[in-house]
């Protein structure tokens, strides 16, 4: 009695005002919406304008024309080449420049009875590397030339919407002109760069000061902006961040992140110091929430902007009990010793709060018995005390950063088991699919089968809507095929629903379009080859093995191959060599199971190709320096940090009856993949 009189008081002082607790206030926001979006609008860009450049710099064709149309603007100009071999400038109108037929509209440059020109005059003398990718917008056929002076220095015939790559390093003198001319009954995407600095390319793949640690995405559908939240490694070289402290970088276009800082509220400061927002979530009122692990519950923080946090407690008697409690805590059931890793959704269609979170079940915690178990609330965020237990990972390792999603007519159950990931590290993703139509509570969640979205590479990797789309963010780890916390992120993974309820993974087509910056290379019958034979365009493999490889090195590169893989043959795939190393980015058939492996001798990863029986392949690699991503038939996907730099002896490799051919492409990298 005593207690439940206490509580009462206590209620009574924070409802009269006498207690200081700013977040028993209501503030009304309006609900966001979820809108269909596009591949395009994940991916949209605002163009800005480039200020005047001067000495060696570098210098693109879009920093002459974005939102400004002036003649010699950074040292562009807009010209036609006459019949007889002139160079006039031409004029403006509209939004671009015209002269003797031909036209030049940003980067899109139009023959007509005279060549469109876009000419660089050199600021100063020294080396500089051009390169660049024209692709057809329309027309069947367009032919390019580059030019320094009077000297050719290349010129290609582009046939298609990926056209070439281009890059030379040249030696400029002041006053040097540069031009770039198209010709031909076609239009040409043409955005080509003249780089002074010589700098080095850089990776795709995106980490912060001291890596980012596990990692929590969130897509705002208001502003069209992807907030990562992460956990800090402790491991930074500037400004040292806690261990487990959260952390953000912000993107605005899928690719480049920016950092950006995160704060407690000063007068209502969240209960937990740490990491106090990392999987966000929006309520019904359009407030943003967060939840963390806190021993003997799930705590709050809310937000109004998703970088400054408040603690989101407020006091109530339970009627049942007759206790002081506090809303948007998820207490633990009896019988739990502890928790953590709570990760709450709201699903509108029954006004439910649902909190999935690792229970442990005895004070060997993670030596004990343990498993996920989900709390529930409605829309006053009183979440009930009486878990459901969901599975038992008695045995395994910790079930790390669960998740619970709703994706199409199904839920499903994501977690991370620690142990599967490299060398034992933190585990890669699995999950289980959930009954067609039954809410979270009502599926036997044991008896369900485990599948992996993953390889072990792709560390505790977590899944956010992003506009009636689905997309998978994770770490992969800093060093290779080492156990280490805190990496680099995955390239954004799409995940989308399979007609049976299983999940499938690919590269968007949109983003696909982006990392390609043209032909490069082709297999064909001039590769080096043993054990193959050439068929038409592609290589059949005709003894146990068979290998054909291409001449030279290549940097970063988009391999896109197609692949016949009978259910005789063992494995095909490419492959990528560097200073006596080997990778096989390749299909595997093992024990009556088909895998995607990317591997090197005993180092590497694989995940599991749900339809084993499937014998026609598409395998795209992207190889960044050190890193592979590899996509499979729109399905299957696999990451990795390997022990290569980025210098790669390309080819192609496979057992006895498979067929392969591929085509070789310059892939993008974090500067240039929007040119």
């Amino acid at each position: 009695m005593k207690r439940r009189a206490a509580a009462a008081v206590l209620m009574a002082a924070c409802l009269a005002g006498c207690c200081l607790l700013p977040a028993c206030k209501d503030k009304e926001k309006t609900p966001v919406e979820t809108e269909k979006l596009t591949y395009a609008d994940l991916y949209e860009t605002q163009p800005v304008r480039t200020a005047p450049i001067e000495g060696k710099a570098v210098y693109k064709a879009s920093y002459g024309y974005t939102l400004m149309q002036e003649q010699g603007y950074n040292h562009f100009f807009y010209q036609y080449r006459a019949q007889d071999g002139s160079f006039a400038d031409m004029t403006a109108e509209g939004e671009g420049w015209q002269g003797g037929g031909a036209s030049l509209t940003g980067a899109r440059m139009k023959a007509g009875d005279a060549d469109a020109v876009r000419t660089f005059v050199a600021p100063e003398s020294g080396a500089a590397r051009i390169f660049g990718n024209p692709r057809l917008v329309s027309g069947s056929q367009a032919h390019v030339t580059l030019m320094q002076g009077g000297n050719v220095l290349a010129e290609y015939e582009v046939t298609d919407g990926k056209g070439i790559w281009h890059e030379q390093t040249v030696t400029l003198e002041r006053g040097d002109e540069v031009r770039f001319i198209v010709s031909g009954d076609a239009e040409v995407d043409w955005n080509p760069t003249i780089d002074y600095t010589l700098s080095a390319e850089k990776l795709l793949h995106h980490t912060v000061d001291g890596y980012y640690g596990d990692v929590h995405p969130f897509y705002d559908e208001a502003s069209g902006k992807l907030y990562m939240y992460y956990l800090s490694t402790g491991m930074q070289e500037g400004q040292k961040k806690e261990q487990f402290s959260s952390l953000l970088t912000v993107s605005d276009n899928f690719v480049q992140y920016d950092d950006v800082e995160l704060k407690m509220d000063e007068q209502n400061p969240p209960e937990q110091e740490l990491y106090y927002a990392l999987g966000v979530y929006v309520d019904a009122e359009g407030r943003y929430r967060s939840s963390y692990g806190k021993g003997g519950y799930a705590g709050g923080s809310v937000s109004d902007d998703l970088l400054v946090w408040q603690n989101a407690a407020e006091p109530y008697i339970d009627e049942a009990d007759g206790l002081l409690k506090y809303t948007w805590r998820a207490y633990f059931d009896e019988g739990v010793w502890s928790g953590r890793d709570p990760d709450i959704t709201y699903d509108a269609e029954s006004g439910t709060y649902y909190c999935v979170v690792m229970n442990y079940y005895s004070p060997a915690e993670a030596n004990g018995e343990k498993g996920l178990a989900l709390y529930r609330a409605g829309e006053d965020g009183k979440f009930s005390t009486k878990a459901v237990r969901l599975v038992d990972l008695t045995g395994r390792g910790d079930p790390e950063c669960p998740q619970l999603k709703k994706i199409g007519n199904r839920w499903y159950l994501f977690y991370s088991v620690y142990g599967t990931g490299t060398a034992g590290n933190v585990g890669y993703l699995h999950y289980r699919v959930g009954d067609e139509g039954a809410l979270p509570e009502e599926v036997d969640w044991n008896g369900k089968e485990e599948h992996a979205l993953e390889g072990g590479d792709l560390h505790a990797a977590q899944v956010c809507s992003v506009g009636g789309m689905w997309y998978l963010f994770g770490w992969i780890n800093y060093r290779p095929h080492a156990n280490v916390w805190g990496g680099y992120l995955n390239l954004a993974r799409e995940v989308y629903q399979r007609e049976d309820g299983l999940l499938a993974t690919r590269c968007d087509e949109y983003l696909l379009s982006l990392l390609n910056k043209g032909h490069v290379a082709s297999f064909g019958a001039d590769a080096q080859r043993n054990g193959m034979e050439v068929r038409d365009r592609s290589f059949a493999v005709t003894s146990q093995t068979g290998s054909a490889q291409l001449a030279g090195t290549f940097g970063r590169s988009l391999i896109e191959a197609e692949i016949e893989l009978p259910l005789s043959a063992v494995s095909a795939g490419v492959t990528l060599s560097e200073n006596g190393t080997t990778y096989h980015v390749r299909l595997k058939r093992q024990n009556g199971e088909l895998y995607l492996c990317i591997e090197s001798g005993s180092a590497g990863c694989s995940v599991k190709v749900e339809d084993a029986d499937e014998t026609t392949f598409s395998l795209i690699v992207a190889a960044d320096g050190p890193f592979i991503e590899a996509y499979c038939n729109g399905s299957v996907s696999l990451s990795s940090h390997t022990a290569l730099t980025g210098s790669y002896t390309l080819g192609l490799a496979g057992s006895e009856g498979a067929e392969l051919s591929a085509e070789v492409y310059k892939l993008a990298d974090y500067n240039n993949i929007f040119d």
